[in-house]
């Protein structure tokens, strides 16, 4: 009667069940985390992967192997978009010259360090790498992953330049990591017997071409998403799905002409922002907003359980030397680079970075999917030790993962790290926020002086007289901006107002005084 055709459905349906089991695990981790709170959910999402991988090799005789692209072409573009789309944007500009001293130059220096250590130590070890190798695998180990971190940042409420800071060098930390790797790995496959100074020359200049090339097509994405829904202002059921396929696409055509594209999906949600939300309704920034997140936490809990699946690879390479002094220097320096590089920055900065700030940034230098996805992708025919830097990458993970995310919560609760103020500003203090940088602006240019105030407010003019005429579909004014400021205000006091009488009434006058609260705002 009934006539069974599993082939045709088997791969959505695996799909659909895996998703399904992601789904069900977050909610069991959530629950968890709730009775232990001082374990991370991505350390609980690991140990599940990992109870999920002893049980397949033991039943079954086999382990799931996480293929490259589908970290790097499915997994990794949802999470990199929510990181830009959420991105403050005014504390990340502000801070930018920071953030790119712990990006870039912190980033060289952690490679090279590494890298100087473990070729010193390199007579020890079981097999013997070549040193372009290691700078392959120092590249791949100076990759840090903020999704723990920022979970928790959110959850305890830290200072905003502590968060801003933190959340900018690992999104860029990512991006000059990518772009190294690859400059490297061309490299190795030409062999440092038969490099000549051209092609050193020729990968320094692509090392500027990937990451310039992915900034700029990030730019002409965000003008897409800007001038594509300002086309569609009357059909908002197109609106998501444009705000998240353009972003998509962009990191789809910059992996196809092999330019970075973290930078380029980073680039494109972060200036496309502002100008999409002017133009799609609210019910589409809403779908946007949870959508996003919802994707992105999705692929997130996918990568941490295969973090825990791959412990049980077959092809590891133990090399327990190799391991320590990998994990030992990893730790090291990078608390010998925040230091030194926060004290360079601090001499330049008005607002500066304290003791107890620098040691939790030093700290959090957690490693994960980026470390386990560049592994993955490394050149068995260049590099004979691939299987030994993925081991060492899966160690390095685990360390951090359970050791310093584990820990990084009560010490940011032991060294009473500075918490940002819960109270919403009412609509004098915006007023008088505005006031005052314009104030900064008028006096830096009496004085004839270039500072950030008067470089911010020719950015925003600028772009208020040319740019934003062409992608939003109503160029609001500086008393549009403030009436819209009043109206979220208004919103955020009414529903802390609702919140507070439902808390303390009875459940009858509280649904009262609710309706008669919406009836006279109607």
């Amino acid at each position: 009667m009934f006539n069974f055709q599993w082939n045709d459905v088997l791969t959505p349906l695996y799909i659909s069940l895996w998703l399904l089991a992601i789904v069900y695990a977050q909610i069991g981790v959530h629950k968890t985390e709730k009775l232990i709170p001082q374990i991370p959910e991505s350390t609980l999402l690991i140990l599940l992967g990992f109870g999920v991988g002893y049980l397949l090799k033991t039943f079954f005789g086999g382990v799931i192997h996480m293929h490259p692209d589908l970290f790097f072409l499915y997994l990794l573009p949802p999470i990199v978009l929510e990181a830009g789309y959420f991105l403050p944007n005014k504390a990340f500009f502000e801070n930018i010259g920071t953030i790119c001293m712990y990006a870039v130059v912190g980033t060289l220096w952690n490679i090279t360090s590494i890298c100087g250590v473990l070729y010193l130590f390199s007579p020890y070890f079981s097999m013997e790498i070549p040193l372009i190798d290691l700078m392959i695998f120092s590249t791949i180990i100076s990759a840090v992953d903020p999704v723990a971190l920022l979970a928790l940042f959110q959850e305890v409420k830290v200072n905003q330049l502590l968060y801003i800071v933190t959340f900018g060098e690992s999104l860029l930390n990512d991006a000059v990591i990518i772009v190294l790797y690859h400059s490297l790995s061309t490299m190795a496959k030409i062999g440092t017997d038969y490099l000549t100074t051209a092609d050193i020359l020729k990968t320094l200049i692509s090392f500027f071409s990937i990451a310039g090339g992915g900034i700029l097509l990030g730019i002409v994405g965000a003008a897409v998403s800007g001038f594509s829904t300002r086309m569609t202002h009357s059909i908002t059921s197109t609106q998501p799905l444009i705000c998240f396929l353009i972003p998509y696409m962009v990191y789809l055509f910059s992996e196809l002409y092999h330019i970075s594209g973290i930078l380029a999906i980073v680039t494109c949600s972060v200036l496309m922002k502002p100008y999409i939300k002017g133009n799609i309704s609210d019910e589409s920034r809403i779908t946007v907003k949870y959508f996003i997140k919802t994707v992105s936490s999705t692929c997130e809990a996918i990568i941490f359980a295969f973090l825990g699946i791959s412990m049980l690879n077959e092809n590891h390479h133990w090399d327990w030397v190799f391991c320590a002094v990998t994990v030992t220097t990893c730790l090291i320096t990078r608390f010998i680079g925040t230091f030194t590089l926060t004290y360079l920055c601090n001499k330049y900065r008005k607002e500066k970075i304290c003791l107890v700030d620098q040691f939790i940034i030093s700290y959090g230098g957690f490693r994960a999917a980026i470390c386990l996805g560049l592994c993955l992708i490394i050149d068995q025919s260049a590099t004979n030790a691939k299987h030994l830097f993925l081991t060492t990458s899966v160690i390095e993970i685990f360390f951090t993962c359970f050791i310093q995310a584990a820990t990084i919560k009560p010490l940011v609760q032991f060294l009473h790290v500075k918490l940002e103020e819960s109270k919403t500003k009412n609509l004098v203090e915006s007023t008088f926020h505005d006031v005052h940088e314009d104030l900064m602006a008028g006096l830096e240019a009496i004085a004839g002086a270039h500072g950030r105030h008067s470089w911010r407010r020719r950015m925003s003019d600028f772009n208020r007289e040319y740019v934003a005429p062409c992608f939003t579909v109503y160029n609001s004014s500086r008393g549009d901006r403030l009436a819209r400021t009043y109206d979220e205000i208004k919103e955020i006091e009414q529903k802390k107002l609702r919140l507070y009488t439902i808390k303390n009434d009875s459940t009858t006058d509280a649904l009262t005084r609710y309706t008669n609260t919406n009836e006279d705002n109607k």
